[in-house]
């Protein structure tokens, strides 16, 4: 899954999900595991890779998965291209290692999710639940 792909997308909205990460191993598994409950995944590993692939998809994203540190940027710039692109708010998870304050106030004024790594399958499939249904 170098590339960016968009699979099994269908024409909801309501179910296509962008992963960025600059790992490959956690691009694959969250896309599998995505996927595995139901989802429609784009992933990127990098801002210029989503930027390359965000014109091939053929719904708008309901979901933002980024890693916080990518190559060129941070994972809010992915979520704000992400936005841009779409033309709207779109609800975020950026995962990070990072348990700095800041990083949680950093968050919360642009108005996304922080999750630490290592993020386990079970709060994370209840806090995409919950961003998604809004």
């Amino acid at each position: 899954m170098g590339n960016l792909d968009a699979q099994n997308t269908s024409p909801s909205a309501s179910r296509l999900v962008v992963v960025v990460d600059d790992d490959p191993s956690i691009v694959e598994g969250l896309a599998l595991v995505l996927e595995g409950w139901g989802y429609d995944v784009l992933t990127a590993r990098s801002l210029d890779e989503l930027a390359g692939g965000l014109p091939a998809a053929t719904s708008k994203p309901a979901l933002v998965l980024a890693d916080h540190f990518l190559p060129g940027g941070t994972g809010a710039d992915a979520v704000e291209m992400v936005r841009r692109h779409s033309g709207g708010s779109v609800p975020a998870i950026i995962l990070t290692g990072d348990t700095t304050p800041e990083r949680q106030a950093e968050a919360t004024a642009a108005g996304y999710r922080l999750m630490h790594k290592p993020v386990l399958p079970a709060p994370l499939r209840t806090a995409i639940e919950e961003l998604i249904r809004g």
